[in-house]
């Protein structure tokens, strides 16, 4: 029944088979970070990482970058890290791209998620998030529909009864073309008849960008991650007109879809890629560190925080589900059309 970050009663006990990929657990002193000087079943041979370098694929402010931020902060925080960079590139396949031409690389990691198949898909590049080895997928993240202040919009069936009237009328703007905010708006357009194609959809290279036309009201209403808007929600320089989750959320202020009468949820999971050209023991290890940093209170706050899901996928389990993930996600695009 041992679980990695659990409390334990006597030291050197292992508990075979209950670590990821079927590795074992040990009852040990943690050195450093909220366990410390506690017994916990843990990875005592693992290797805590000198420095890291993240790469985002969105540019600064975009899910990607904020997500490998809350993670390194979370590491730092546990004695798993003692610093990290983020490299931003404007898009999946430059950053995908950047990620695989490097090489004999141990301190690069990536962050995924939905919407990566379908920016790479759109932009023609023939790159697929299967080829690195997959660590882990850390969560799902709610989207929101936001608007200034100022719109005429209070609700989210206001704006879809102008969608519906002339969908090339109403500028929506969200991530890359094909990506989570992309399938969202269309699923969304779909309940009232509308087709993803005939939606008048601006893409941006993350919140970052999107943030000051949203504010500005150079598009009629924005669609990202909640974590982008959460602080300019509360700022009182946005509103939001729904959230995609089951139920409200703490982080940001607004109705569900469905407290609307939308019968959709929806969310945007994100994970972390390692080079492909990684050692199956230092593959391994990063297994057991993010693995770690999953049971501690660091990131169970983050969770918290930012209103993220816990969905947590690791190693083997990961691997076989990023595969499914990425034809699904393929499959959805090509049936709004929205790829060939």
């Amino acid at each position: 029944k041992a679980n990695v970050g659990d409390e334990c009663l006597r030291e050197g006990v292992k508990a075979a088979g209950r670590g990821v990929n079927g590795t074992d657990l040990t009852c040990a002193k943690v050195a450093t970070g909220s366990f410390a000087g506690t017994l916990r079943w843990w990875y005592p041979e693992m290797k805590p990482y000198g420095s890291v370098e993240w790469v985002s694929s969105s540019n600064i402010g975009g899910g990607y970058g904020t997500t490998a931020i809350a993670i390194g902060d979370a590491m730092k925080k546990e004695g798993l890290l003692k610093d990290y960079t983020v490299t931003y590139r404007s898009n999946a396949p430059l950053g995908l791209g950047y990620f695989y031409d490097q090489k004999d690389r141990k301190d690069l990691l990536l962050i995924t998620g939905f919407a990566m198949p379908g920016g790479l898909a759109t932009n023609g590049s023939k790159l697929s998030i299967t080829t690195a080895k997959a660590v882990a997928g850390v969560m799902r993240e709610a989207e929101a529909f936001v608007v200034p202040t100022s719109s005429k919009y209070k609700t989210i069936n206001d704006l879809l009864t102008d969608i519906k009237a002339n969908p090339k009328g109403v500028a929506i703007g969200g991530g890359n073309y094909g990506g989570v905010d992309h399938v969202t708006v269309a699923t969304l357009a779909e309940t009232v008849g509308v087709k993803a194609t005939d939606l008048n959809y601006i893409p941006y290279s993350g919140g970052g960008s999107l943030v000051p036309d949203v504010i500005g009201g150079r598009v009629a209403v924005g669609i990202s991650g909640t974590s982008e808007f959460s602080s300019y929600v509360a700022a009182g320089k946005m509103r939001v007109l729904a959230v995609t989750s089951p139920k409200p959320l703490k982080v940001i202020k607004g109705k569900t879809l469905v407290q609307q009468g939308v019968d959709l949820t929806f969310g945007n999971w994100r994970g972390i890629l390692a080079p492909a050209d990684l050692s199956a023991a230092d593959y391994l290890n990063t297994v057991k560190v993010i693995d770690a940093l999953h049971s501690t209170p660091s990131w169970k706050s983050t969770l918290v925080a930012k209103s993220w899901i816990d969905e947590y996928r690791s190693g083997d389990a990961f691997s076989k589900w990023i595969k499914v993930e990425d034809t699904a996600i393929l499959n959805v695009l090509t049936a709004f059309k929205l790829i060939k």
